[in-house]
């Protein structure tokens, strides 16, 4: 068989590519045995399209895809199933966090930069300060220097969620059992970030914080630290992620998949005990019953 060469996306070798998740693999596995269905939905994507696999795509060759293998591991095992299984949001981590952190949101701001640049909707000052940050992301996934700068990154593993004031009906849904990454630029308070939302643990690589930003017991050390609750952000970030899911939670969904969840149930009894259901419960419990 030919192999046909490319360019990696990181290391920038000509060699074979490999497909890679943006979001690792146990993240949408994790939401679909969360979910009563058993499926995925992406909402901006077509919320009638039901899959069974997150985005992937041809980025890395097989070398580059296994240095982010071990921290993945870590974090998966150390931080993203003690939280789903027990809710655990305290605890210890080495360097795999800083540099699991940093090759998420390095992939995320990749294909975002790929597109600012296509699309020429941002000033050239931002788009030269999103370039240099992922050069520094990516020779630090590379071992090419031993820190990401000045960038900070930051985790936030969520709470139960008890403001009735969020624009968000379902927070407690909407934000445990879905999976989104993006680059956020505000111009405003000259804020730059890259974030992802794991299934409830939220990411950050803040590229330049914001004038008005706050974070409290979410940064994460470069040489290893402890996470401890109390947690706090406060961010235009997070507003920007509550209104995005917002958006989302209001797509409509057809009666086609309606009647295919309502089948999915039916051959399923014990769907109603899934986590997802259970943060549903919470969400209604949230707005007084209704």
């Amino acid at each position: 068989m030919v192999k046909i060469m490319a360019t990696c996306a990181l290391c920038k070798s000509d060699k074979p590519l490999v497909e890679s998740h943006i979001i690792p693999k146990f993240v949408s596995d994790r939401i679909k045995n969360n979910s009563p269905t058993g499926y995925l939905r992406y909402p901006r994507l077509g919320i009638n399209l039901r899959v069974q696999d997150s985005n992937k795509i041809k980025m890395l060759c097989d070398d580059c895809e296994q240095r982010f293998s071990e921290a993945e591991k870590n974090f998966a095992e150390k931080v993203f199933e003690p939280y789903h299984e027990s809710g655990t949001t305290s605890f210890a981590y080495g360097p795999w966090l800083s540099y699991f952190i940093s090759s998420v949101n390095w992939r995320t701001l990749h294909f975002d930069n790929i597109s600012f640049h296509s699309e020429k909707k941002l000033a050239d000052n931002a788009l030269n300060v999103l370039d240099k940050a992922e050069t520094m992301l990516a020779d630090f996934l590379l071992g090419k220097r031993v820190d990401i700068g000045n960038m900070k990154n930051h985790i936030l593993p969520m709470f139960e969620i008890t403001d009735a004031n969020s624009p968000l009906k379902e927070p407690n849904f909407y934000i445990r059992v879905s999976a989104l990454d993006y680059t956020f630029v505000d111009p405003a308070n000259n804020g730059f970030y890259v974030f992802a939302n794991l299934a409830g643990v939220l990411i950050f690589t803040v590229i330049r914080e914001g004038r008005k930003d706050i974070w409290k017991n979410t940064f994460v050390h470069q040489n290893g630290g402890f996470i401890k609750q109390p947690q706090r952000i406060s961010s235009p970030l997070i507003y920007d992620m509550v209104q995005y899911l917002a958006e989302c939670s209001g797509v409509k969904v057809s009666q086609v998949q309606k009647d295919k969840i309502i089948e999915s149930l039916k051959a399923n009894p014990r769907a109603t005990q899934t986590k997802a259901m259970q943060f549903r419960k919470l969400d209604k419990k949230l707005r007084g019953g209704k």
